[in-house]
């Protein structure tokens, strides 16, 4: 059986290594455009936002709070939930009021009232003119306390976040989320809503600026933000500057072996 015998000299080997690594760091290199988000024109100054005010749905958990010139002692309202705003913090449920599946809403004192599809402003001015009947020159706040979104994926700080002002958008959740990864697919983040009666789902594309006309742009509760990674996440260079860098060395390394 004849035995094949390759002579490959140092030379050839490097020179196939720097080949090699050029081509790699070339195929790889991400560069600073494809981090940006939102690319516009130069001359484009300003983006269109489209108003958006959230509508209460059935099953949001509504925390109120009347503020009055009633003495505290007839002001039951209030009492329970300022003695104990702690335990009322861990446990929301235990003083929120959720709205049921006709979209009532059940206050003690007040009574129930239709709330469903009406913003938080708009129920505030109800909730006021019910109570001042009970209640002298009674200021209502209202506020959403179940209001959840979760990330996942390529971003710095994955899991639950707790939303505070119901109109947030996507940007600004991904800013509570510690920001993409460089790996992250910023051409296709996904919304999974399961709000309504089948799951919806959403594509997003971070660098258009179109995109504040998407129904996904304003999240809503319970919503589940994915962002993909990159095809190429196996390997990557942040910036052109940093891919230059290593194909100088190697080509440096080649001709310091020269013979």
């Amino acid at each position: 059986m004849p035995i094949f015998e390759i002579n490959i000299s140092l030379s050839t080997m490097l020179r196939i290594f720097t080949i090699v690594v050029v081509t790699f760091l070339m195929s790889s290199c991400m560069t600073s455009s494809e981090l940006d988000y939102l690319s516009t024109n130069t001359d484009q100054t300003s983006i269109e936002v489209i108003p958006y005010d959230y509508k209460i749905k059935s099953g949001d958990l509504l925390f109120v709070q009347i503020k009055s010139l009633t003495p505290t002692q007839y002001d039951f309202f209030n009492q329970e939930s300022s003695s104990n705003s702690q335990l009322m913090m861990s446990n929301p449920y235990l003083y929120g009021y959720q709205v049921d599946e006709d979209g009532n809403l059940s206050l003690p004192i007040l009574g129930m009232m239709q709330v469903r599809g009406m913003t938080l402003s708009a129920i505030e001015r109800k909730i006021s003119q019910v109570s001042s009947k009970h209640f002298k020159d009674p200021s209502v706040k209202v506020n959403i306390i179940n209001f959840y979104v979760t990330v996942l994926g390529e971003v710095n700080n994955p899991g639950r976040i707790n939303i505070i002002e119901p109109k947030v958008n996507l940007l600004e959740v991904i800013g509570l989320a510690g920001d993409l990864r460089e790996f992250a697919n910023r051409k296709r983040i996904k919304v999974i809503r399961t709000t309504g009666k089948s799951p919806e789902i959403f594509y997003v594309n971070l660098k258009n600026s179109d995109i504040t006309s998407s129904p996904a742009f304003y999240l809503q509760p319970y919503d589940v933000v994915y962002v993909e990674p990159l095809d190429k996440r196996f390997f990557a260079i942040k910036n052109l500057p940093s891919a230059i860098s290593l194909i100088i060395s190697s080509f440096t390394l080649y001709y310091l072996f020269q013979p």
